[in-house]
């Protein structure tokens, strides 16, 4: 599993790196979400919510 050095295993940083990416892309969206309308709905489709617009009550 780890090196000799002690260190983590290149799968374990890979892992690291690919959830600190994900993590950053979320973040990036929910900031965008109020002045980019494909952010907007991206946050709410994937929050569940139902999408608001014209067509709503």
């Amino acid at each position: 599993m780890a090196s000799e050095a002690g260190g983590p295993s290149f799968l374990a940083r890979f892992l690291l790196v690919l959830l600190g990416v994900a993590f950053f892309g979320a973040a990036y969206v929910w900031a965008r979400k109020d002045s980019d309308p494909r952010a907007a709905r991206l946050v709410e489709r994937i929050s569940g919510k139902a999408p608001q617009g014209a067509a709503s009550p």
